[in-house]
């Protein structure tokens, strides 16, 4: 009698288990589908594609400063022409 109870008991507690992993396998599954459309829905990018448009933003600010230093360079010298034109 007290092993058919231990048996009992004991198939009880592996039912339990089982379930438990059952719903463990669910709850992770709804997660990651719950996660994985939040993300969707954020617009995110890879870091190979940040990377590459921090590498095209760092390109394009150069050609900016380099434009800038030309233009600068240009200034005296057109204000120096507009100056001999009036005199």
């Amino acid at each position: 009698m007290q092993h058919r109870i231990a048996d009992d008991i004991a198939a009880a507690f592996g039912d339990a288990i089982a379930r438990l992993g059952t719903v463990k396998e669910d709850v992770d599954k709804q997660a990651r589908a719950i996660l994985s459309n939040t993300l969707d829905r954020l617009d995110l990018v890879t870091r190979d594609e940040f990377d590459v448009q921090q590498e095209l933003l760092s390109r394009l600010a150069a050609r900016i400063a380099a434009l800038e230093a030309r233009l600068d360079a240009m200034a005296p010298k057109t204000a120096l022409d507009e100056n001999s034109d009036k005199g």
